[in-house]
């Protein structure tokens, strides 16, 4: 065969062959004129899928709303979510495969913040917009450009917390703190604020995600007989056995927690151990009517309601990428996504009004609440 010939069919097949490879790695995503893709990382499986889940069908729910409502600039809203797990490992992985096979720009989580924190540094170097619901940890602040949240930071938690138990005059605290990215950075703050208030820590002792058994904890905790014990867990299951643990050792004294406090699986197996808890979430109004107006369609649609101011940002999480992909008229300028986040300022969702600062964190504060009778109640000390 001549070779001029041979260089043509030569150089089509090169041609052919890439766009399959585009094609089968997931590329294709990006020449479906009717759809705009993003991604999600969240942890669906393990201890941490008890609000995975319900984060996950929370964001469906508001997918589902966008596409029955016309779309976004005509086009069909996808997400594909990735299950991280609440490690580093796993949200590095989904994170990794979400922007180099499907070929996504926006990305929704992490959740948990050991995720975000590990996700941050390979969504910044590729410019991806990684965008958070959840993530409390402090140390997201100054994570990245785009690198965002509507939700609060955890050093807002740790220090309403502390100003609680000084109120109630408990100046001898011990601490549980699970060992991972969100509670060690909420325990830092905590540390760091009790102490200035004229606290004294007696003892903090720290666990890994899988442990089961807190006999030896809880027992050398009980024995430096604190006025008050801060409980800082990731998960609801972790939390349940150290309240069943606590009970069995006979401890009445104080106990102070976070979000998780308000759990269904705390709440429906562990309402007397959990009775009293004073705990921290983030502040929002559930009888506006945005918010009762979502969380009856979450009730409406079978989805656990037991993180509902959480529920509220995963929600407007969703709309928020949606005015920003309207604003840019298109999913793939970050540059232009990321200066439209920036710029929201006294937004009003479900989840009240979002202001998001130059740091690409919101604006958002910390309420004290209460287990009273098995139900959340708002605490005032």
């Amino acid at each position: 065969m001549n070779k001029k010939i041979i260089l043509p069919i030569a150089i089509i097949a090169i041609i052919l062959l890439a766009i399959l490879t585009a094609n089968f790695s997931g590329l294709i995503t990006l020449n479906n004129s009717n759809e705009y893709v993003i991604g999600s990382i969240m942890p669906l499986s393990g201890d941490a899928a008890a609000f995975g889940l319900p984060f996950e069908k929370t964001v469906n729910l508001a997918v589902n709303e966008i596409n029955e409502n016309g779309g976004i600039n005509g086009k069909q809203l996808k997400v594909i979510f990735e299950d991280s797990k609440c490690t580093n490992k796993d949200a590095v992985d989904s994170v990794n495969k979400l922007i180099n096979i499907n070929n996504v720009k926006i990305i929704i989580g992490g959740i948990c913040s050991g995720e975000t924190l590990a996700a941050a540094p390979i969504a910044e170097k590729n410019k991806i917009i990684l965008f958070s619901p959840a993530s409390g940890s402090p140390d997201i602040t100054f994570s990245g450009d785009y690198i965002f949240r509507n939700t609060a930071s955890d050093a807002y938690s740790g220090k309403k917390i502390a100003e609680a138990i000084i109120k109630n005059n408990q100046r001898k605290l011990a601490i549980i703190t699970e060992n991972s990215d969100y509670a060690l950075a909420i325990s830092r703050v905590f540390k760091e604020e009790y102490k200035k208030l004229g606290g004294e820590i007696l003892i903090e002792e720290k666990f890994n995600s899988d442990v089961t058994d807190f006999k030896t904890i809880v027992t050398k905790i009980i024995n430096t007989n604190p006025d008050a014990i801060y409980l800082i867990p990731q998960t609801p299951k972790s939390l349940t056995i150290l309240l069943k643990e606590l009970k069995e050792n006979n401890y009445t004294g104080q106990l102070y927690g976070n979000e998780y406090t308000r759990s269904k699986e705390v709440l429906k197996d562990y309402a007397t151990e959990a009775e009293d808890i004073i705990f921290a979430e983030p502040e929002f109004d559930e009888n506006s009517p945005l918010t009762k107006e979502l969380l009856d369609k979450l009730k409406n649609n079978n989805i656990d309601l037991s993180f509902p101011s959480y529920q509220t940002k995963v929600y407007d999480s969703v709309y928020i990428i949606k005015e920003a992909i309207e604003k840019c008229k298109t999913d793939r300028d970050t540059d232009c996504i990321k200066n439209h986040l920036y710029g929201i300022k006294d937004r009003l969702g479900t989840d009240g009004f979002l202001t998001i600062n130059e740091n690409g964190d919101a604006e958002v504060n910390y309420q004290l609440k209460i287990i009273k009778n098995g139900e959340v109640v708002i605490y005032n000390n």
